[in-house]
Order: C-alpha cells, then sequence, then structure tokens
C-alpha cells in the first residue's frame, strides 16, 4: 500500500500515523495528566478479545511523538510515562510558526551590525 510522503520521511505508515495522532489528541485534551506506557497500550491497543494488534506500531508511535517533541517521556519509578509537551500541527507534524515568524522575523534573522570604522580609534603602527 502506497504512503504519502511525510510519511516516508518519518519512517511511519498510516496505521503508525493514526496511533500518533490519537496518543497526540489523549495527551493535548489532558495536559495535566501523564500516562504510563501500560496505560496507553492499554487504550490504544486492546480491541475485541481475542483479536491481535502489532505493539511494534505503538513503540514506533511512541517514540516519533517524542523525537518531533509533541510529548514528553520520562522515567518514573519502573515504567515510563508520557505527557504533553506543546503544540504540533499533526498534519504536518511541525510546530505552528510563532508570531514572530509570521510576521517576517525569526531568531535566525535578527540584524547584528559590523561596529562602525569611525567608533574604533585607529591602531598604532607597531615599533620596529
Amino acid at each position: 500500500m502506497p504512503i504519502s510522503r511525510l510519511q516516508f520521511e518519518l519512517g511511519i505508515d498510516a496505521g503508525i500515523e493514526a496511533l500518533m495522532v490519537s496518543v497526540y489528541d489523549l495527551l493535548d485534551a489532558n495536559r495535566d495528566t501523564a500516562y504510563s506506557e501500560e496505560e496507553l497500550y492499554d487504550l490504544f491497543t486492546a480491541n475485541a478479545p481475542g483479536s491481535y494488534i502489532d505493539t511494534s506500531y505503538m513503540d514506533i508511535a511512541l517514540q516519533k511523538v517524542v523525537e518531533l517533541g509533541a510529548v514528553e517521556q520520562r522515567a518514573v519509578a519502573n515504567s515510563k510515562y508520557y505527557a504533553f509537551r506543546q503544540e504540533i500541527d499533526t498534519a504536518t507534524w511541525e510546530l505552528p510558526a510563532s508570531d514572530d515568524d509570521e510576521a517576517g522575523e525569526s531568531e535566525d534573522e535578527t540584524d547584528v551590525s559590523e561596529p562602525d570604522s569611525m567608533d574604533t580609534a585607529p591602531e598604532e603602527p607597531a615599533s620596529t
């Protein structure tokens, strides 16, 4: 089955991306709560009794949302916990543009002027 160029670049398929969106949406809706890895597995991989879900998809989905900066992972006791970190556009998996970026001024584009030559004293010739 073909995948989108974005999915190709992220190294995911549609199933993994759907899990990424689901995890992100849950954590976004519950910003004051961190969920253990086990809780997330139970929420998103438990379908009808007796059905099989490839848990490696969930592993990859969790890894990708952390790599992209949308979700934070932290070890607590003997478990991994996941919590909302920052907003991200789930259509592009990019951080939304800041107000400065929209105005055409990003941090990388700050004006750094060279000092005027008139502001500095001329160098004395080296004595011989």
